[in-house]
């Protein structure tokens, strides 16, 4: 079950979107966000979530496992044919680490999400343009 420091954790975290050749756009939770919008818009997408394979259930491993996921995560995107952006989640907190990840543009949040249990993560950010930025929280951190 997620705990409340990392429920806290999400809220105070960028999520920064690496688009190629241009600069970071970075989402914040509750936040409508323009540059969002305008890069969506750009891309021809309505929305994009953003994911990652790093510590899963929020227990902290080793650099060479969490980039182990991450590439298993990439491969699983592109053998799907879900089209992604990198991310970067930058928190606030002195002492956590940013973690990489995929803004993947135009999926299903129910899809999102079933991605994100099987990579052992508590939750994703969903993005519409012209909405805000939520978190969706997966059933591991319900549990």
């Amino acid at each position: 079950m997620i705990s409340g420091a990392t429920l806290q954790g999400y809220a105070e975290t960028t999520y920064a979107i690496l688009p190629p050749g241009g600069e970071p756009v970075g989402l914040r939770l509750h936040e409508p966000n323009t540059a969002a919008d305008a890069l969506l818009k750009k891309l021809r997408a309505a929305s994009l979530c953003c994911l990652n394979a790093w510590n899963p259930r929020s227990r902290r491993l080793p650099v060479a496992r969490n980039m182990a996921a991450h590439q298993r995560l990439r491969r699983d995107l592109m053998l799907r044919g879900w089209p992604a952006l990198p991310h970067l989640g930058v928190p606030d907190r002195r002492g956590w680490r940013a973690e990489p990840g995929f803004a993947v543009l135009d999926i299903e949040k129910e899809k999102a999400v079933s991605l994100a249990e099987a990579y052992g993560q508590y939750g994703v950010v969903f993005y519409a343009r012209g909405s805000e930025a939520e978190l969706i929280l997966t059933r591991l951190a319900l549990r």
